[in-house]
């Protein structure tokens, strides 16, 4: 995992912790708040993780946007 991976998980935690951008549900108990934010937490990192992986590696000299258009081309050739 990059150093920016690593960044990007952790402040995406800090964002998502609960009172800090939004509290969910709004007078639910602690535990309730701590589960919806541990699966919105979840689903934002699902949805995203790839999109920073490929925006912060580089790999063998290549920018990520060669990277991902490689890859594009390399999976539709496969099929």
């Amino acid at each position: 995992m990059n150093i920016y991976m690593s960044l990007y998980v952790a402040l995406l935690f800090v964002l998502l912790t609960p009172g800090i951008l939004l509290t969910l549900p709004p007078k639910g108990s602690k535990l309730v708040v701590a589960v919806v934010h541990g699966l919105v937490f979840a689903l934002v990192y699902h949805l995203t993780h790839k999109a920073v992986w490929l925006a912060t590696s580089e790999k063998e000299g290549f920018g990520w946007l060669s990277n991902a258009i490689f890859t594009y081309y390399l999976t539709k050739k496969a099929k």
